[in-house]
């Protein structure tokens, strides 16, 4: 074997590591948050969460500039990352005070346009973790690019969690909707802290201008594209802030983060994952590919049957565990579930572009989203109020994202048959399995049972599925079991050795 084989395949390995310890964190992470939300929903009021989710339309704007795109050009850098860590480290931290203080004068504004005095508080409140966040914007780079994502899964579980216990802590303690955003600081702080100890920054040293132009020339494209982004994830929040009241901003609130968690969350992490891989294979077009359409795949069949379950066991699932209380929001959790999982792929179709530093390609494609959005969701709204904006929002993310992921895919060769695979074939299973049990589940025999009607639907849901796979798509079925089969034979061989 050569060395250049032999360094890919270890890439490879890593890769797959990776993805495995990240995809145990992405199922642990969706238990906890269902629990958490278990638990807030009881403690707090749909205006508590329509108040936190007006909040966010700034804070996570804001947000898009802490690391000003330096996290990607610096990842670029991994061979002389040292010489470029004191630059990288000062910029970001610098960006991130002027966020903050752009939070605090925004505050009073967003007050008065959403109607809200409460905003004030809250937002500050965000705003004071942008720049304690920013401080580990380097450290978080230097894991990644070791491609240690051991650490990596146990570093967002934790932040996972203790955002949820705190977020808990703090509704039973009657703190109403500061209790989503007193946590941020204190977790952004311990974070950072626990990165440091791991990876700590180098913050002194010399620097050439070169490198400051270099850094603001590339991470200018990939802060327009985030700024777009998040525009973009904030856009169902301005437009039903100005049109519907808190409490129809709380339930919408609650369904979308119900719905995007699975998305977000495996997606975000394989994307995190395939990038460093991607980065490594820049001068490997076909190896690069192919990791590509793998993560396409493999995303795309576990992505899909998770959301569509959920819009399944919406109905049954919300009414057993809270009665009418929450009942409002159940179309929102089906339709959002439904077309949010087409945007999974677009994740690692967007870190190929990275890896590729096609930056102004992806603006491009950001700057057409960008109006498009507003212009669905605007329209909905008018038409159909909240009801409107869920299925605009819906309807964007079944459109936009896959063509967008085609049109980059198709500039490596790849089929347009084989693009559609990612998003139709996982699509047509999911309904089918699903379909199937609540089919059963609405038969005489189960009907009226909500406890039940879940437990048949996410039964069946749970054989049908993989029997699908494995009888249409075998080579796919194979890879998740050998994939997963593999992992959990050497975590017993490491524990026996350990033994």
């Amino acid at each position: 074997m050569t060395t250049k084989t032999a360094g890919s395949s270890g890439v490879g390995k890593a890769a797959t590591s990776g993805f495995l310890w990240l995809a145990v964190q992405s199922l642990a992470a969706r238990g906890i948050g269902f629990i958490s939300q278990l638990f807030l929903a009881r403690l707090l009021l749909p205006e508590d969460f329509g108040t936190i989710g007006l909040a966010l339309t700034v804070t996570a704007i804001a947000n898009s500039l802490i690391s000003f795109g330096i996290d990607e050009v610096l990842l670029q850098r991994q061979k002389t990352m040292t010489l470029w860590e004191p630059l990288a480290f000062w910029m970001s931290a610098g960006v991130s005070v002027a966020g903050m203080l752009g939070m605090f004068i925004a505050a009073p504004f967003a007050a008065h346009w959403y109607h809200s005095p409460a905003l004030v508080g809250l937002i500050m409140a965000i705003a004071v973790a942008t720049p304690l966040r920013a401080l580990s914007t380097v450290s978080a780079v230097k894991v990644r690019a070791e491609m240690d994502f051991r650490f990596l899964a146990a570093c967002n579980t934790f932040e996972i969690v203790a955002l949820q216990v705190l977020t808990i802590i703090l509704a039973a303690l009657g703190t109403g909707a500061y209790a989503f955003a007193i946590p941020y600081p204190i977790v952004a702080l311990v974070r950072t802290a626990w990165l440091w100890k791991r990876a700590a920054p180098s913050i002194k040293g010399r620097y050439k201008a070169i490198q400051a132009r270099y850094l603001v020339g590339n991470s200018t494209l990939i802060l327009l594209n985030r700024t777009c982004i998040e525009f973009i994830n904030q856009g169902d929040y301005i437009v039903l802030g100005l049109i519907a009241s808190k409490a129809m901003v709380g339930y919408y609130f609650f369904a979308f983060r119900f719905a995007a968690q699975p998305v977000r969350m495996l997606a975000g992490n394989v994307s995190n994952v395939v990038f460093p891989a991607l980065v490594q294979f820049r001068n490997e077009p076909a190896r690069q590919t192919d990791a590509v359409l793998r993560a396409c795949r493999l995303l795309g069949y576990l992505v899909m049957p998770f959301c569509f379950l959920q819009a399944g066991l919406a109905k049954p699932g919300l009414h057993l565990l809270f009665g009418d209380r929450w009942m409002p929001a159940v179309p929102y959790v089906i339709i959002l579930s439904i077309g949010l999982p087409f945007d999974a792929i677009s994740w690692i179709t967007g870190a190929l572009q990275s890896a590729r530093r096609e930056f102004a390609r992806s603006c491009q494609y950001r700057l057409i989203a960008f109006p498009l959005f507003y212009i669905m969701v605007g329209l909905g709204g008018y038409w159909g109020g909240v009801m409107g904006v869920a299925l605009a929002v819906a309807a964007y993310y079944f459109l936009w994202p896959p063509i967008t992921s085609y049109l980059i895919l198709i500039g490596s060769g790849v089929s347009a048959l084989t693009v559609a695979e990612f998003y139709f074939m996982p699509m047509i299973f999911s309904c089918i399995a699903i379909g199937a049990g609540i089919a059963l589940a609405q038969t005489s025999l189960f009907h009226g049972n909500d406890f039940v009607e879940c437990m048949i639907i996410g039964i069946v849901t749970c054989i049908v599925y993989p029997a699908l796979l494995a009888v249409f798509r075998p080579e796919m079925f194979r890879e998740i079991v050998n994939r997963f089969g593999d992992k959990f034979k050497k975590r017993r061989q490491t524990d026996g050795a350990n033994a």
